[in-house]
């Protein structure tokens, strides 16, 4: 029986000998390894990104929101008509909420509902009273200068932090010098003391995301509003009067958070049971719902790239066939001169595996440019694991041996005495 490391030099010399058929057979493993590795990058870099913003929004909170009741088929103005709605959470929720059991504290936000304009446009920036923990249960972070201090509620300072997309949409890029500058809105003027960047862009339901937010103490928009909103469209004049616009409610015990939503839950059933004012999301729930959702997604992804190394295996399979059948002169010859079956089998299996697994490398390859093209062109992220690259040199490395065993068997059974004399 001939060595191993001679049957590897002779299967390899065999595959130089057809470079271009050798490149073309391993095309189907290249393509199907690339998509299987582009295909994984994509997903789990969708997943992570999808995950980290719901993380984002706290995996140990309860979100509550106000919204606007349901008309039921009235008219919400006329010609000249005025209007006073109140809706929504108010303070006797938030002292019903705290006694609950699981509850930890409940952080407050009230939209205050002022234009903020650049010039004469209104802009879809809000101006926002919100308590001293909503920066560490937001997830913000201060990128310049401070937070608001327990002075600045006290003296209901005229005082706000801005989101970075505030910076962007408000003043010039050339402008350095905010923090300390003063920000007009109607006829108020607050001196900005920090910026804030939420890298997730974390969407808060009804109210948005505190990127595009100008924060200012909750005192201090109570003082502004007294929980009245004013808006005048034409001869339209309405009132609205709102007294929270989202609890974000801290549990002590992640673990019994489902029971603390279900019980939160009933309560504002009961309280809000005629104007169903209210919104309830828990990022939890919707955590493990995406989870769920984004490994039936890997899965089909995977499932879909991996057809395309079947068919590359079959491919392979056809190929080596159609070698057997080109070269049973040298079959034949090599067993005339006292190869024995075997040593036949394991070259051919050996070349299969080569084309296999050089395809795999390569394919492995064009994954990793595919992927990051489309990180490039479309800032999508993609991630690379490990265990997807291991696979994917182990599937190609597995497809050799499939598809390859039966051309190398028929290659085997080729009797010496009929092939030489049949050439």
């Amino acid at each position: 029986m001939m060595l191993v490391r001679d049957l590897f030099k002779l299967s390899l010399h065999n595959l130089l000998l057809h470079k271009v058929r050798s490149i073309l057979t391993s095309l189907g493993v290249i393509f199907g390894v690339g998509s299987v590795i582009a295909m994984l990058a994509i997903s789990e870099g969708a997943k992570r990104s999808a995950l980290a913003q719901i993380e984002a929004m706290g995996v140990d909170k309860i979100i509550l929101f106000s919204k606007r009741p349901p008309i039921d088929g009235r008219s919400e103005s006329s010609d000249n008509a005025s209007v006073m709605e109140r809706y929504g959470l108010n303070y006797r929720d938030v002292n019903n909420i705290l006694k609950m059991d699981n509850v930890e504290r409940i952080t407050g936000v009230f939209d205050t509902r002022k234009k903020v304009l650049k010039g004469l446009d209104r802009t879809d920036l809000k101006l926002v009273g919100c308590d001293y923990e909503f920066l560490g249960d937001s997830l913000a972070r201060v990128e310049k200068g401070r937070w608001f201090t327990p002075a600045d509620f006290k003296n209901d300072a005229y005082v706000c932090v801005i989101g970075k997309n505030v910076k962007r949409k408000l003043f010039s890029i050339g402008n350095t010098d905010i923090v300390g500058s003063t920000i007009r809105i109607e006829d108020m003027v607050f001196r900005i003391i920090g910026i804030i960047n939420n890298e997730y862009g974390t969407q808060y339901p009804e109210i948005g995301g505190q990127n595009d937010m100008i924060l200012i103490p909750m005192t201090t928009a109570r003082a502004l509003c007294k929980d009245y909103t004013f808006y005048r469209e034409g001869r339209n004049y309405k009132i609205t009067r709102i007294e929270y616009d989202l609890f974000l409610i801290k549990v002590n015990d992640t673990s019994y958070i489902d029971n603390t939503s279900k019980r939160v839950a009933g309560y504002l059933e009961k309280t809000h049971s005629e104007t169903k004012d209210w919104g309830m999301v828990v990022p939890l729930e919707l955590l493990k719902q995406m989870e769920q959702t984004q490994n039936i997604f890997t899965i089909v992804m995977g499932s879909i790239a991996g057809i395309s190394l079947v068919v590359g295996g079959i491919g392979i399979m056809n190929i080596m066939l159609a070698s057997v059948y080109e070269r049973r002169k040298e079959i034949g010859t090599r067993r005339a001169l006292g190869a024995q079956k075997s040593d036949i089998l394991l070259q051919f299996l050996i070349e299969t595996v080569f084309l296999t697994s050089i395809g795999g490398v390569l394919g492995i390859l064009l994954g990793v440019g595919i992927g990051s093209t489309i990180t490039y062109y479309t800032q999508m992220p993609t991630i690379y694991s490990a265990w997807s690259i291991i696979l994917a040199l182990a599937i190609s490395s597995i497809t050799g041996v499939i598809f390859g065993t039966y051309p190398a068997y028929k290659a085997a059974q080729q009797n010496p005495i009929t092939v030489l004399r049949a050439e």
